[in-house]
């Protein structure tokens, strides 16, 4: 069939085989597209599928189909997981002369585990039986997918041989995908890759079908595990090249990779930072299986092999706990905790197959990544009944509260919550008032940061209270190990920061004070009246010298610079660059000039500060100098740039 030319509106599907060894999958493959997809020499010397294989088939003018033909027998089980992650659709493959067979019957238990939830079964070999065998089969496949909670969207009678049912079967195909909803590639870009394979001329050229997420020729990638840089050089589907491949698209990518990485099936494409994970939280659910031992006493501390995507990790089951069992259904599920020998790509939520032996085969779902090692078990086993009811608020903040520093970084939150959630999330929480941000990169629960608050204003008052001379100040470190909770120095310095723009505490250098209470001061009457016209003069300018101060003043030199000190202290005043000094609601509101400058122009000049200050250089200049220095602006050749914004 000749494949029709693709364009922006094209969508793409991918169907994976599944049935038993010999039921005719790749037969069928290979008279529905023309295209033979044992690819393997051993393969076709064998007549047997050991690794998966890959077809495509034009529907219409905008809907193709890629299918991924999977091995049926027991041996190459691992093959065949690596097949099935990222696809729309299951073919249930099964022979009228043999009904559905141990295989069969393993490979639709896993595509339930993985959440697959709609297949179209196909019955071949009905030419070796009559009809009420073919109708037979047909009601036992069915049965069997409802058992395992698939729906059968259709099902239809083929025989490679004598070349029945096709025409059907494509029509079929273009009937139920029509309906599937049309996805956008929203999201952080999930490839896992299922081949690697070197093109001369071209380099490294991977294979794999796009899980979430968008791809671009062009785009700079990370490949993980591992962090290797790459960047997409090229783009194939099903042998055309595209600019752009979306969520169900098999992809051929070329790659340019950073120091020639080695990459093998079961790495993952990804536009993001991803944090690979050994130790796993996840939901287990034993369905349906006849076992009277509980969960826990027969997966515990038991060595296994966990799928994913196109990847196979090795590690232990440390312990299980059942928490639901449903006889009725004879059903039961549990928590487990694994343990993996190399670290997994995996998200919160994903689903996952783990493997004992051939036979012996679970799913779930991942609750939390990196268990933390601050929560006990009792609360762990709290957090992860939540998540198993996608609670991901109620969760989200126990998580939170349960924190040693009452606050976690804001990434962190991916391991409990999806990315494709944890945006919104955190927008309709922090909107009621549950959670806060500290600066850009740490959440908390909002009654932490107000005791957080409350705390650092008790131990500034408690020390001054303690001090011969409370004009001293409290040394900041000293403050951070008086806390009750004893915060890492980057969420400390935030916290000071944002308390000082509330004006709840006054900092001067590496000292703190409370507004009115840290730094109180007894001036003799002359002293306290020359402060007064002190005030008077700075609210009048932007910054002053030291001579001018003292001449608009009236007073002398030596006891203006000993009120000024002395109202430094008190967090008045700023001495800017020595020889300038300037009120500190002046510079508060210099600051907020710099930022509307900033957001106009995306760059400050001297002049256009000192225009909009209404003022001469020297004092522009003066003030701008003090930016540097407090690392509030920098200096480039192109014009300063502003590092940290007006508070509001």
């Amino acid at each position: 069939m000749t494949m029709p030319q693709f364009h922006p509106g094209t969508r793409f599907f991918t169907i994976s085989t599944a049935g038993h060894v010999d039921h005719g999958k790749t037969s069928l493959i290979r008279r529905l597209t023309g295209i033979d997809p044992d690819r393997l020499k051993e393969e076709k010397e064998r007549q047997m599928t050991t690794d998966i294989g890959f077809a495509y088939l034009g529907l219409s003018d905008n809907m193709v189909v890629g299918f991924v033909d999977v091995p049926g027998h027991g041996k190459f089980l691992k093959n065949m997981l690596a097949g099935v992650g990222g696809i729309d659709l299951a073919l249930l493959v099964v022979a009228a002369d043999e009904g559905p067979m141990p295989q069969t019957r393993q490979h639709v238990r896993i595509l339930s585990l993985l959440g697959i939830t709609k297949a179209v079964a196909a019955i071949t070999k009905i030419d070796m039986v009559d009809e009420e065998q073919s109708e037979m089969v047909q009601e036992e496949v069915e049965s069997l997918l409802k058992e395992h909670s698939i729906e059968q969207l259709n099902s239809c009678l083929i025989s490679s041989t004598q070349g029945i049912g096709f025409e059907e079967l494509k029509k079929i195909f273009s009937d139920v995908l029509s309906k599937f909803p049309v996805r956008d590639g929203s999201g952080a870009l999930f490839l896992p890759v299922d081949r690697v394979f070197s093109k001369s001329g071209f380099g490294t050229v991977i294979t794999g079908t796009l899980v979430h997420g968008k791809l671009a020729a062009g785009d700079q990638i990370l490949i993980e595990p591992g962090e290797i840089g790459a960047r997409v050089r090229r783009l194939e589907t099903h042998g055309q090249t595209v600019t752009q491949a979306l969520p169900g698209q098999r992809v051929a990518c070329n790659l340019v990779v950073k120091d020639q990485e080695k990459i093998s099936r079961g790495h993952v494409l990804s536009n993001s930072a991803v944090h690979p994970s050994k130790s796993l939280l996840v939901s287990l659910f034993d369905r349906p299986r006849s076992l009277k031992d509980p969960m826990n006493e027969r997966l515990s501390d038991q060595p296994i092999r966990l799928y994913h995507g196109t990847a196979e990790y090795h590690g232990f089951l440390r312990w299980v706990e059942d928490i639901t069992t449903n006889e009725n259904k004879n059903e039961s599920e549990a928590v487990a905790f694994l343990a993996l020998q190399d670290a997994a790509v995996i998200s919160a939520q994903d689903k996952f197959v783990i493997r004992l032996t051939d036979d012996t085969i679970y799913g779930g779902n991942i609750l939390l990544r990196d268990r933390p090692r601050w929560l006990t078990k009792k609360e762990l086993m709290s957090v992860a009944e939540m998540l198993r009811s996608e609670d991901f608020e109620g969760a989200l903040l126990s998580y939170l509260k349960g924190a040693p520093q009452s606050m976690v970084r804001e990434a962190a939150l991916s391991s409990l919550v999806p990315d494709t959630l944890k945006t919104s999330l955190l927008t309709k929480l922090k909107a009621s008032g549950k959670v806060v941000s500290l600066g850009t990169e740490y959440i908390l629960a909002a009654e932490s940061r107000a005791e957080l608050a409350e705390d650092i204003r008790q131990k500034v008052r408690t020390a001054l209270e303690k001090m011969e001379d409370p004009s001293a100040g409290v040394p900041l470190e000293s403050l951070r190990m008086l806390m009750q909770i004893k915060l890492e120095r980057a969420a400390f310095q935030l916290l000071i920061d944002e308390e000082m723009a509330r004006e709840k505490i006054v900092r001067k250098g590496d000292k703190v004070f409370l507004p009115g209470e840290g730094a109180k001061r007894t001036l003799a009457p002359a002293l306290a009246a020359l402060e007064e016209k002190i005030k008077t003069q700075l609210n009048a300018h932007w910054c002053l010298e030291w001579d001018e101060l003292a001449e608009l003043t009236g007073g002398d030199l030596k006891n203006v610079k000993t009120v000024v000190q002395s109202m430094v202290k008190s967090g008045e005043v700023t001495v800017a660059s020595y020889d300038f000094i300037a009120s500190n609601a002046k510079v508060k509101e210099a600051h907020q000039i710099l930022g509307d400058i900033w957001t106009t122009k995306r760059s400050i000049a001297p002049t256009d500060f000192r225009e909009k200050l209404r003022t001469t250089r020297k004092y522009a200049m003066a003030l701008l100098q003090y930016f540097d220095d407090q690392k509030i602006t920098r200096r480039l050749d192109s014009g300063r740039v502003l590092l940290k914004g007006p508070s509001k």
